[in-house]
């Protein structure tokens, strides 16, 4: 005889039989005995989850000898036709492989035909959602008003890609995930109707990784049955679904919570030396520490459900870590898992995630970004009695030299505070450039080092070595290194954009914390818009405009023939006069205008006036007199 695998010879016959789905079976189930049975209907959810066993459990209660019924016999020729897949009055169509308007323009013209033996014609479209626009447009109208004794059954495991007005022409069922507990219990049915020896653990872990489909469930318990022998252990069943394994996991777990990096790596790299998949591996201690950290909050609430089901194993794992440490890992581990979907090197990530863990968990996290300041986080994160020892003897001697005259505090006018803000640029570009200060700083002015930039250069060393700050590193690395001070660090960008950005509180207290690690010394942080002084060094200077010669030089200048008429201009206009040469070939002939001195008022903007005065020739000359003219001096 044939074989027949597990989930289909253990297929629902029944409303009865339906695990996990009794909102659905007992809905449809009072719809038939009320014989308010729809023409359409819509079965959406996980796969594996009942869908198609349904709409056939349907099929055969409309259609059963003995019906319509809730229980259909199973015994009848039309049951027994609809079982088999063979009925003429129940046509189960895939979507998936026709999906075009050619196959629904087909089934339009069936569905004029009268039932053949049954008393509906059912049709039952699995993964409607293959379906094409076209396809929906050419069902549409004939699933609102379909003949008598019509009735669809659609089933879709994506409902967003049907169509809105597909789903408002039927009644829609939401098929959930079957949960564990349900799903162990039916696969212990199975077991014992089959003469199968099974471990509980075994059907226990099957259940859980079927993730709420029953028809995975099956199938994966089909294979074990296929390879065991005699009996269904945990061990077998994690070979066969490539499971890493509650020990190695727990391994894992109690070297990060004594921050043991050796034995951690050591732990990974057993566990991929197996051949294990590096995301199987971040997906259980997830997993694990999700359900520790639960046990550790509320024990074992009722209706939740948790990978480690033995309390002593949980208990252990909750006791490993601080309520704090679970978020940060659990943070990391997904962090790494995204990571995983597209990096080339998954041992890498793996790897990269723990040790992070391992030096962030527990005490003062070691990462700058993660340094808070004492006075805005009060009691978050504590300083150690050395740093606050240094602190104080800092600005004790801070005090002593104010006291003394050695240090002079900035003077500010009555009322105002430092200004932080980032100049416009347009401001930078007016003011003249800053000179380099050369001698000792006392905390008024900048100095431009050789120490000064190495720690610029090592502050974007370490920022482009740390992951996480790339964006930061993105964003410093734009800019130039503009002297420091005994506190202060400065800072300046060509762009207004990128200077303020590393002027918000998130950039600036991780570029703060990284100097401070570097230099020893908290500086603050200073940005500027326009150039740093070494690019103000580097400029090219302007050239200096050539001397402008006066008018008696212009006139000696002239050729004699020329030089009689503008010398007589000239006379008339006073000293102030000026002479402006004109384009070759425009007039007047000698290529000279001559202008009339502006008022004294109008000589301070005389930088920004056009002379347009019209050129004077031979014969304006002749006509000019001492009257026509007012001295410049009198206007």
């Amino acid at each position: 005889m044939e074989y027949v695998a597990l989930y289909r010879k253990w297929r629902p016959q029944g409303f009865s039989e339906l695990v996990g789905q009794e909102h659905v079976s007992r809905t449809l189930a009072q719809a038939i005995v009320g014989g308010r049975v729809g023409h359409a209907y819509l079965f959406s959810g996980p796969r594996g989850t009942g869908k198609t066993s349904t709409a056939k459990i349907l099929a055969k209660a409309l259609n059963c000898e003995k019906g319509p019924t809730t229980e259909p016999c199973n015994e009848c020729e039309s049951c027994r036709r609809i079982s088999d897949g063979t009925s003429m009055d129940v046509m189960e169509i895939d979507a998936a492989s026709n999906r075009g308007i050619d196959e629904i323009r087909e089934l339009r013209e069936t569905v004029k035909f009268a039932p053949t033996v049954g008393r509906y014609k059912v049709y039952i479209i699995d993964e409607v959602h293959m379906l094409t626009s076209e396809a929906f447009n050419a069902l549409l109208k004939t699933l609102e008003e379909p003949p008598p004794r019509v009735v669809f059954i659609l089933a879709t495991t994506e409902l967003q890609k049907v169509p809105a007005t597909i789903q408002s022409r039927c009644q829609r069922y939401d098929f959930k995930r079957i949960a564990a507990k349900a799903i162990e219990a039916r696969l212990r049915e199975v077991v014992e109707a089959s003469g199968v020896a099974a471990d509980d653990a075994a059907l226990a872990l099957v259940a859980r990784e079927a993730d709420g489909g029953l028809r995975d469930a099956l199938s994966t318990l089909d294979q074990c049955v296929s390879l065991a022998e005699g009996r269904v252990t945990e061990t077998l069943v994690r070979d066969i679904l490539g499971l890493v394994g509650r020990e190695s996991v727990l391994r894992i777990l109690r070297a990060l919570s004594v921050k043991d990096g050796k034995e951690t790596l050591a732990a990974v790299a057993e566990v991929l030396a197996e051949g294990k998949d590096a995301k199987q591996l971040i997906a259980e201690l997830i997993a694990e520490l999700r359900a520790a950290m639960v046990y550790q909050a509320a024990g074992i609430p009722e209706g939740v459900e948790l990978h480690e089901t033995d309390e002593t194993v949980l208990k252990e794992t909750a006791a490993l870590f601080a309520p704090d440490a679970f978020l940060l890992m659990l943070r990391r581990l997904h962090d790494a898992l995204a990571e995983l979907r597209w990096t080339t090197e998954p041992r890498i990530a793996v790897e990269t995630a723990l040790l992070s863990i391992c030096h962030e968990i527990g005490g003062e996290m070691s990462a700058p970004s993660q340094k808070t300041d004492a006075t805005s986080s009060a009691g978050s994160a504590q300083i150690s009695d050395a740093r606050v020892s240094a602190l104080l003897a800092r600005i004790d001697a801070l005090e002593k030299k104010l006291a003394s005259g050695a240090v002079a505090a900035p003077i500010r006018p009555a009322g105002t505070t430092a200004k932080k803000t980032t100049a416009p640029r347009t401001q930078i570009a007016r003011q003249p450039a800053a000179p380099t200060v050369q001698s000792s700083d006392s905390g008024a002015g900048f100095v431009r080092t050789q120490e000064g930039e190495e720690v610029w250069k090592r502050l974007l060393a370490e920022l482009k070595a740390d992951a996480e700050q790339n964006v930061v590193y993105a964003c410093a690395s734009k800019g130039t290194f503009g002297g420091m001070t005994a506190t202060r660090f400065r800072v300046c960008f060509q762009s207004a954009f990128l200077a303020g950005r590393l002027d918000l509180p998130d950039y600036r207290n991780t570029l703060e914390a990284y100097l401070e690690r570097l230099t020893g010394t908290p500086l603050t942080l200073t940005v500027e818009v326009g150039a740093s002084p070494a690019q103000q060094e580097r400029a090219p200077k302007q050239p200096t405009p050539p001397k402008q010669k006066t008018a008696e030089e212009i006139v000696a200048s002239l050729p004699p023939k020329d030089r009689a008429a503008v010398q007589k201009a000239v006379d008339i206009f006073g000293p102030d006069t000026k002479i402006v040469p004109v384009l070759e070939g425009s007039e007047p002939p000698h290529g000279l205008r001559v202008a009339a001195p502006k008022p004294k008022a109008a000589k301070a903007a005389e930088e920004m006036e056009v002379v347009d005065a019209p050129p004077i020739t031979d014969e304006d000359f002749a006509r000019l007199s001492d009257a026509d003219y007012i001295p410049a001096e009198d206007n």
